[in-house]
């Protein structure tokens, strides 16, 4: 029975692939055009029931659309001059997305419902101890009701016109406890009903795994997104999140595993873009890169950098690669505007081949109106003259990200790639199971260890050359969290 329903499942898959590959966007447009409205089995969404004359009809128009759109969209390619990036890195990284979702990920349900439970107690305790503070029972997730709560009965300051925003509670906590309790009961909110009970619910009855669908045409940059979960958006900082993912683990005994994650790959492809002689030498000669920023910034040997001084650091490091002014950062820093302004100038002052890539990046975009990845990818940045101040600011923050974030994204989709292909030729047992942002998890049975990890690395090192070396960090342990 099991071999049954694997089976099953994995037919469901080899069809999805097919579906990708042929299916236009327009889909059941022939059977809308030629399916009366009140057709039952159409109205129910049973296309499989819909009489066999009428389906041929939508079968050969789908067929034709497909052709048709398929000759427009390859000239389309090829005028923009993305038709070999499409040829060599899209089209290929379909079969391995395909199997990464046939093979899914085990799910310990029990761990997960156990994980829910807890956290339902918990919400019972921060309920009471609303209640008790504000002295009435109110719905705690009516945000209407509770401003009324704060500002009205209450009359704590409206920072932000009765808005009961995070950032809002936040700075209320100075005035009272009730703000503080009704973070801590969002916070656990979210985590028992966006993740702890929405994964239970996706784990596959036949296969006890969850088979997610990563998609490549949702993130601008390129980056690869996963629905039905979201896997990036599973929370990793603080513990509760991290918990989550002890109940990823491999399915088999004497089977680990592994995750392989890039390290500070955006700032090596900065690096790579700018060709700033500071940033260059850091990682060629394997410094801390976020402490030798804090260095520069607070004016201190590296010896004695603080923890703090590296944390702000790190801040704005990532904060200028994502187009970040004062303002952001000093919202981030939770300093005054003036002294965020005086870091953003002394970190130029030490980076100043990264002041030139964001001035040469904006310029360039404005003439071209489009940016571009190390393999070509565009992006069009069309509001980068705009009238609007907010659209013109927001574009020139895309356009300085982009090249980054894409290049990040074409790296570890060509080591996927090649790692897929040295998979299958060496008849492995190992299976790549996630992609998330700039990690890659695989399930690996023992005896297949150090064949992993040197054909991972080696593959996710080579996948792109940088004018700066290519790390690659990895782990292992019997959940994802261990492995991380």
């Amino acid at each position: 029975m099991a071999k049954v329903a694997r089976t099953k499942v994995k037919d469901k898959w080899k069809n999805k692939m097919w579906y990708r590959l042929h299916a236009p966007s327009m889909f059941n447009y022939a059977i809308m055009a030629h399916t009366p409205a009140d057709n039952p089995e159409f109205v129910n969404g049973r296309v499989a029931e819909v009489p066999l004359e009428k389906s041929a009809i939508y079968a050969c128009e789908d067929a034709d659309l497909t052709l048709q759109l398929t000759k427009i969209l390859e000239q389309q390619l090829k005028d923009k001059s993305l038709h070999d990036f499409f040829k060599t890195i899209e089209l290929p990284l379909i079969p391995v997305l395909m199997e990464m979702e046939y093979n899914g990920v085990f799910v310990d349900s029990e761990m997960l419902l156990s994980m829910s439970q807890e956290i339902s107690k918990k919400l019972d305790v921060l309920q009471e101890k609303i209640f008790s503070v504000s002295e009435k029972e109110f719905n705690v997730n009516s945000t209407q009701q509770l401003a009324n709560i704060l500002f009205d009965e209450m009359k704590l300051p409206q920072i932000k016109k009765r808005s009961t925003a995070e950032e809002v509670l936040k700075k209320l906590k100075n005035y009272h406890e009730l703000p503080d309790f009704i973070l801590q009961y969002r916070k656990y909110y979210k985590l028992k009903n966006t993740y702890l009970d929405s994964l239970q619910k996706l784990v596959n009855a036949d296969t006890q795994r969850i088979h997610s669908t990563f998609n490549q045409m949702i993130a601008s940059t390129g980056r690869l997104s996963s629905t039905n979960p979201n896997f990036q958006n599973i929370p990793i900082r603080r513990e509760e999140g991290k918990e989550i993912r002890k109940a990823f683990r491999a399915e088999k005994k004497d089977w680990n595993i592994f995750s392989f994650d890039y390290s500070q790959i955006e700032l090596r492809i900065m690096a790579h873009y700018s060709k700033d002689p500071s940033m260059i030498d850091a990682f060629v000669n394997n410094k801390d890169i976020h402490s030798q920023t804090a260095s520069s910034v607070f004016n201190v040997p590296m010896d004695n950098v603080l923890p703090e001084m590296r944390r702000t650091a790190k801040i704005v490091n990532f904060g200028i690669m994502y187009g970040a002014g004062a303002f952001r950062l000093s919202q981030e820093l939770s300093i005054p505007r003036k002294e965020a302004t005086l870091i953003i100038s002394k970190y130029f002052e030490q980076f100043p081949g990264i002041k030139s890539y964001i001035n040469d990046t904006i310029d360039s975009a404005r003439i071209n109106k489009y940016v571009e990845t190390i393999f070509g990818r565009k992006r069009s940045i069309w509001d980068i003259d705009s009238e609007n101040s907010i659209r013109k600011k927001a574009a020139e923050r895309m356009a300085i990200n982009m090249p980054i974030q894409g290049s990040a994204a074409e790296m570890i989709k060509v080591a996927m790639i090649a790692i897929h292909e040295e998979l299958i030729k060496n008849v492995m047992k190992s299976k790549m199971i996630l992609q998330i942002h700039d990690e890659l998890i695989f399930e690996c049975p023992q005896g297949e260890e150090d064949l992993l990890v040197n054909l991972v690395v080696g593959k996710m090192e080579n996948a792109m050359k940088l004018s700066v070396p290519v790390v690659v960090d990895y782990g292992s342990g019997i959940s994802w969290l261990e492995a991380h």
